[in-house]
């Protein structure tokens, strides 16, 4: 008897002049079909043999008494309860910034530093983690350089209790300099770091509205980028996009790819606002995709988002050991919750509350998507605030595509 095969539910298919091309979320595999093709395709009868194999060895096809979404779903239980990650921790050594971003979730929450007796409270709470792997950690805020007294200090007391770390910074890298760039590599062990530009120029200049405002602001960032790259740090530029920036952010596309077009250490990615009046459909965010894409020229890996591993988990919301920690010392299970202590699972001065983190992606509207491998279910604070939640894996994929 001839085997009998459905479609796969993480196919997403694009038409063009040239045929369809269909990739399937979950196998990460890509494929151009012909109109004759396709047709053989849609009607999930075995009858060409060369034609079936390619379907069912790229995934594109499986056999119909397979459910997929219900192996996905274990492989996704089984690896958040079998593969241990080592602990997360996102530390705020201040909630001061030097920007004034008008689109900032933390506007309202207080201001603040970290004190010196905050680093033995952390590294007491760390100490009931398993940190034998070490951690990984990330230096958020505010302006973390803002208080850099404090990241020496804390840094110092994880070396005197042994505990291994390496860490990320988020930072508008306003103040980074050569003196800070030793600091970074030797003292905070930072491997990686995101900047965000708002647009190019005049535009980066009104959305910032620095403290010390400076014109000329929006270059020293892209000369900080060069020499943060040539001590080995690889940078990540977030470019945040609505509706009224888009030929600004892409001017600003255009100035990486000039400047740093032989050099690997530096990407940029779209990001887009949430919290606008007026968001961007659907099909305004996969055509500015498409703009960037066509301008970067290899400075956005798009590849990065083709051909990961599929999620088992949206983000650090759901991993049992990550914990972001506010200048009070409240522990949150999400960074968009610092500052609301009401929202927080307990005090470093006091007690932790433990909390059983719930599985991602199991809303019935992301278990019927095409993208939940790539997405799991997307920003949970998002969806609470009635915001779109899609990462923006989504945009980039379908703007990749679109473009073959």
């Amino acid at each position: 008897m001839k085997k009998k095969y459905k479609k796969s539910q993480f196919n997403y298919v694009s038409a063009n002049q040239n045929g369809y091309i269909i990739y399937n979320t979950l196998y990460n595999s890509l494929t151009r079909l012909s109109q004759k093709e396709y047709e053989i395709y849609l009607s999930e009868k075995a009858d060409n043999c060369s034609v079936t194999n390619g379907l069912c060895m790229q995934g594109l096809w499986v056999d119909s008494d397979v459910d997929e979404l219900e192996q996905y779903n274990l492989y996704t239980d089984y690896a958040n309860y079998y593969i241990s990650d080592k602990p997360h921790i996102t530390i705020t050594p201040t909630m001061e910034c030097n920007a004034r971003c008008f689109y900032c979730y933390e506007k309202g929450v207080r201001c603040g530093n970290m004190h010196q007796e905050d680093c033995e409270n952390i590294i007491s709470f760390l100490k009931t983690l398993d940190c034998s792997r070490g951690i990984d950690l990330t230096w958020f805020g505010g302006e973390p350089l803002m208080n850099q007294e404090w990241m020496d200090c804390f840094s110092d007391s994880l070396e005197k209790a042994g505990i291994e770390f390496s860490s990320f910074m988020i930072t508008n890298g306003s103040k980074i300099d050569e003196s800070i760039i030793d600091k970074m590599i030797n003292r905070w062990k930072i491997q990686d770091l995101q900047i965000t530009l708002d647009g190019c120029c005049e535009e980066y200049s009104v959305r910032k509205q620095y403290v010390d405002q400076d014109d000329t602001v929006y270059y020293k960032i892209l000369k900080t980028v060069r020499k943060l790259t040539a001590k080995g740090i690889n940078v990540q530029l977030r470019m945040n996009v609505d509706r009224n920036n888009q030929e600004s952010i892409l001017r600003a596309v255009n100035d990486i790819k000039e400047l740093f077009k032989d050099n690997s250490k530096v990407m940029c990615y779209p990001a887009f606002l949430t919290g606008m009046a007026e968001p961007l459909t659907e099909k305004e965010k996969i055509d500015f995709v498409k703009k960037m894409i066509e301008i970067s020229q290899g400075k956005f890996n798009v590849n990065k988002y083709l051909y990961q591993l599929p999620k088992t988990k949206a983000c650090y919301y759901y991993q049992n050991n990550a914990f972001s920690i506010d200048v009070s010392g409240n522990v949150f299970i999400c960074e968009h919750l610092l500052g609301h202590e009401e929202k927080s699972i307990g005090n470093i001065k006091t007690k932790i509350t433990a909390v059983k983190r719930e599985q991602s992606g199991r809303r019935k509207e992301c278990q019927k998507c095409v993208f939940l491998p790539k997405c799991q279910g997307g920003c949970i604070d998002s969806w609470q605030h009635g915001e779109t939640p899609c990462f923006t894996d989504k945009y980039i994929i379908k703007a990749y595509i679109d473009l073959l």
